[in-house]
């Protein structure tokens, strides 16, 4: 992750224990929980779909790989210990 942007932000009483219950729930920081509320916030509005941007997939080339075959267990030789 690169430098990381700081932001202040001003908010009455209530809103901020609500954000403070709320990031406590999650188990995350005030500031990690905001963020994340946030980039997700954004992420649906540019339609992105659980952290990839549209058209993602289906730029991938397909692959088309054989299917494996089974095959039947050698002997193995046992070890000479001695």
């Amino acid at each position: 992750m690169g430098i990381m942007a700081q932001l202040s932000l001003y908010m009455d009483d209530i809103a901020m224990e609500e954000l403070r219950a709320d990031a406590e729930a999650a188990g995350k920081s005030i500031s990690s929980y905001a963020r994340e509320v946030l980039e997700k916030r954004h992420e649906a509005e540019r339609g992105w779909v659980n952290g990839w941007p549209p058209g993602y997939f289906e730029n991938l080339k397909p692959l088309n790989f054989e299917e494996p075959v089974d095959l039947p267990p050698e002997p193995i030789e046992p070890l000479n210990t001695i």
